[in-house]
């Protein structure tokens, strides 16, 4: 898969190059997560050909001194013209970023008024893709621009919305909450994600360029993922699903003690697509997020726990967290092993589930029972209803003790992994060799306490864990593998100003593995 390196300092841009990309069999990768690099200087002048030339020559000596290995990158830039305002250049033309920060909307109507209420604008995109030498045409420069426009006018009133929860693009703080595209009542912003692709600025200037490399036979259109036919392991695949607080964790954690399964938590993979769109200190609500996300991509959690499966193949797996039906059988479509993937559906009553959320009050536990009611509804709704009704027969109760819980569960799914012998399972004499394992098996020594961590502390907790006097790691190592990218092991949490972090339930199961509780001697008929 070919992999192109977006110069940008916008979250929410690498969100939408990425999405305009979702047809290509192409890695859209930010600079700074390849790197570390700060993105280029985008310096605050007006010629656009000016602009472009100075952007791409410090985009391009970044690039050749961090990223020489890689062979495509671009920017964009993005303009906008008020016709109204533009008597002697574009306005706010490519300032436009510094001018949204200034001008409010009531300064912005007065001036419209005041100029005979002519509210046409345009929206533009530029893209410029860097050329590998043997590519340079004959103006000899090292670089091809695309371009694409919308055109529409601005809002007759400022209308208070929130922001997209699942693309973050169509927003309430950029131009877009302004601009209403010919043809609409409503601002690109508030229209459905099908009615503002038909209007996006920047979708014209992605396509041109994905055709041209496509041309080149660089990229080529991305077909159905890969189905898995064997990940290694001779058992049959969990995928447990059921309300808060009914027992799906619980039952991991047990298969993963006794028979050594890697433990995959699908709300952390929610919570990383959300993080890729919002950041780590968001405003959107993380249960919208991924009520829309599951409605308009089922496949938005699915497709990336197959990813970390084959990751870390070959061991037995158990999911938790699936919320519809959809995303299963998304799954279930590419995933086809030995064994089958058995759903198992955990129920309990509601008035015992909330009974637990009390004593356990974990992070983000629902504050009182009309809080807990009301998650439920919204669990039930993105599809966990639907679940329950097509899973009826795979159903398990566990309104009793544990014992009788776990027996009903290997009652009734007898083909699982032999139970592995804990005095045998391996000390981890020898310091992991890559920088993830380091720090998941440092803070899996934390599990117990649910204490979150600074990068500094977690730092500290390496260089004790693994006596690393002669070279060991840094605040700064810590700091730059959190910020280049988000992780699905971890969870995130600003306390008193910093950002703090400790394993997620996934991030645990990692580190198991790690430690060796996969010593699986393969299955058996128990």
């Amino acid at each position: 898969m070919v992999e192109l390196i977006f110069f940008t300092s916008s979250r929410i841009k690498l969100a939408h190059a990425r999405y305009l990309c979702r047809d290509y069999a192409v890695r859209v990768v930010g600079f700074r997560e390849k790197t570390f690099g700060a993105p280029y200087v985008e310096p605050r002048i007006y010629d656009r050909e000016q602009l472009i030339e100075s952007s791409y020559r410090d985009a391009l000596q970044r690039w050749q001194k961090a990223a020489p290995g890689s062979e495509f990158f671009f920017i964009e830039d993005t303009s906008v013209t008020i016709d109204a305002l533009s008597t002697e250049r574009e306005t706010p033309g490519l300032d436009v970023k510094y001018w949204m920060a200034e001008t409010d909307f009531a300064t912005l109507d007065a001036q419209l008024k005041a100029s005979g209420n002519n509210r046409r604008a345009t929206v533009r995109s530029d893209l410029v893709l860097h050329l590998p030498p043997e590519w340079l045409g004959a103006d000899g420069k090292s670089y091809k621009c695309f371009t694409s426009m919308a055109s529409g006018n601005v809002t007759e009133q400022e209308l208070a919305f929130d922001t997209n929860p699942m693309y973050p693009w169509l927003d309430n703080r950029t131009f877009n909450k302004w601009f209403v595209p010919d043809g609409c009542a409503q601002p690109i912003s508030m229209l459905p994600i099908t009615e503002a692709d038909k209007h996006d600025f920047r979708a014209h200037a992605f396509q041109e360029m994905l055709e041209f490399l496509e041309s080149r036979q660089k990229i080529s259109r991305r077909s159905e993922p890969e189905v898995q036919t064997s990940f290694g392991f001779d058992s049959r695949l969990f995928i447990v699903c059921g309300p808060s607080c009914a027992g799906k964790t619980t039952l991991a954690e047990y298969l993963a003690e006794r028979y050594g399964y890697y433990h995959i938590e699908a709300s952390d993979f929610m919570y990383l697509s959300y993080y890729q769109r919002h950041g780590a200190s968001p405003v959107t609500d993380i249960g919208d997020f991924a009520e829309q996300a599951l409605r308009d991509q089922p496949e938005i959690v699915a497709e990336q726990v197959l990813q970390n499966i084959r990751q870390n193949k070959p061991v037995p797996v158990i999911v938790t967290g699936f919320r519809s039906p959809a995303e299963i059988e998304w799954f279930c479509d590419h995933y086809t092993g030995k064994y089958p993937v058995e759903v198992v559906y955990v129920a309990a009553d509601q008035a015992t589930r909330y009974e637990r959320s009390s004593i356990r009050r974990r992070e983000g536990e629902a504050e009182d029972q009309e809080a807990f009611v009301r998650r439920d509804a919204q669990q039930a709704a993105m599809g966990l209803a639907e679940l329950e009704r097509c899973f009826a027969s795979n159903r398990i109760e566990n309104n009793g003790s544990l014992d009788s819980y776990f027996n009903s569960f290997e009652a009734r799914y007898t083909q699982i992994p032999y139970p592995f012998d804990e005095k045998n399972k391996p000390k981890n004499q020898v310091p992991p060799s890559r920088l993830e394992e380091l720090i998941l098996l440092a803070l899996s020594d934390k599990w117990q306490s649910r204490e979150y961590f600074t990068t500094t502390e977690i730092a500290q907790l390496i260089n004790q864990h693994f006596n690393l006097e002669d070279k060991p790691k840094s605040k700064n190592n810590i700091s730059r593998y959190f910020n280049q990218t988000f992780h699905p092991y971890y969870e995130i949490k600003l306390i008193d100003g910093k950002r703090k972090y400790r394993l997620s339930n996934t991030g645990y199961g990692k580190a198991r593995i790690l430690l060796g509780s996969t010593n699986y001697k393969g299955s058996a008929s128990i």
